[in-house]
């Protein structure tokens, strides 16, 4: 027995000391030959260039934007996403929406606000997401009349926000406005569906992956694997890389030019279908409607040398999405315009130098929420106007 005992103690002290020996060559081989960040938290933990100066940024704010929320929720029968409830610092979702501050008590009217994870900017506290910009540039022109509902959520394609409108209780006098694009791109091109969903090819993912992604997934993987670096360059990487693999290789059907063509076409075909109905449905209930277009980093006029180390960092920027993106976003752009939207796919271009926006290639920091909430109001107004004259 006392044979046995030592015989297993040999063993663990040999493996506890191989574990040491292969987390002293990981950390050596990171210092000596440093990688990109491997997950968004590690690569946000590190301040990149959109966080710095931030008032909100510190190990509490990244802590708890990637805490929140309370769980991603489909609702039964549908597409609809939603996030759980959660009530942080930065961070705060009631009944399903992410807090707009500044908010009237009693407004005449709602701005209805649907799109995607750039709507719901999870980059930023409350008082810093589009809505909530967009919020106090209202209350300054005409206090306590509009109230901004941020109906953003993950993943969400303009098909998805379309089910959503034709849940909302708009009334006549409101505004809706759908602020879109990257999804469609994601889902109809990359994903090589264009009437799919990108919460639904996910779940295919998953479902093909085997129990130990679906484990990982379950626990959260990417977040503990973010926090477990600062502690074990070994695991932290390898469950990292675990986690993000399928990024670095792009699906073979990106490399097939007359295949990603068509999904394009397909794509914006799609697109303008549902844009117009959602014009249509808006309009039924006496409410104006705005469609924007929205920035993303492929389409940049000129990239600073960050963005250009950002979009090739495939564990952060999926491989193949360039690809999709210069296929298909010019024929979105030219769709969104014909249908009397507009397009700001390019209005985080002009900026001093220094200036970065991007924390991946669609999701941005709070100064680019107040310049895309300011660009919003001004078009709205320009198409307001336009309609009152049309009517008198």
């Amino acid at each position: 027995m006392r044979e046995r005992l030592l015989n297993a103690g040999l063993v663990c002290l040999s493996a506890l000391a191989s574990l040491l020996v292969l987390e002293g060559g990981a950390r050596l081989y990171r210092h000596l030959y440093p990688q990109p960040p491997n997950n968004q938290y590690a690569f946000r933990a590190g301040e990149p260039a959109p966080y710095r100066g931030a008032w909100y940024y510190g190990p509490q704010f990244v802590d708890e934007m990637f805490r929140e929320p309370n769980g991603w929720f489909i609702r039964p029968h549908t597409r609809l996403i939603f996030p759980g409830d959660f009530h942080g610092r930065y961070f705060n979702v009631e009944k399903g929406r992410r807090r707009t501050t500044d908010s009237p008590a009693a407004p005449e009217h709602r701005v209805w606000l649907l799109g995607g994870s750039a709507i719901y900017s999870g980059e930023v506290p409350d008082g810093e997401t589009i809505a909530s910009h967009l919020q106090r540039l209202l209350n300054e022109r005409r206090p306590g009349y509009w109230q901004v509902e941020n109906d953003g959520s993950i993943t969400v394609t303009t098909a998805q926000q379309l089910e959503l409108l034709r849940t909302l209780a708009v009334r006549p006098g409101d505004a809706v406005i759908f602020f879109d694009g990257v999804n469609d791109i994601v889902q109809g091109i990359y994903n090589g569906d264009p009437r799919g969903w990108v919460a639904g090819e996910n779940r295919r993912q998953l479902q093909g992956a085997g129990p130990l992604k679906a484990l990982l997934v379950r626990i959260n993987a990417k977040y503990l694997a973010s926090r477990l670096q600062g502690y074990s360059a070994l695991v932290g990487t390898i469950l990292g890389n675990i986690m993000n693999r399928r990024n670095l290789v792009a699906s073979p059907h990106l490399h097939d030019p007359g295949r990603v063509a068509g999904l394009a076409r397909e794509t914006a075909a799609v697109f303008r279908e549902n844009i117009a109905e959602a014009s249509r449905l808006a309009g039924e209930r006496g409410a104006a409607f705005v469609h924007f277009l929205q920035p993303e980093i492929y389409g940049a006029a000129r990239r600073t040398a960050y963005e250009a180390a950002l979009a090739n960092n495939f564990y952060l920027n999926p491989n193949g999405l360039e690809t999709a993106f210069t296929a298909g976003y010019p024929m979105l752009r030219e769709e969104t315009l014909a249908a009397g939207g507009f397009d700001l796919s390019g209005v985080l271009d002009d900026r001093p130098a220094g200036e970065e926006f991007y924390l991946d290639f669609c999701h941005v920091n709070h100064r680019a929420n107040a310049r895309i909430a300011a660009a919003i109001l001004g078009r709205m107004e320009r198409q307001f106007t336009a309609g009152a004259a049309a009517a008198r």
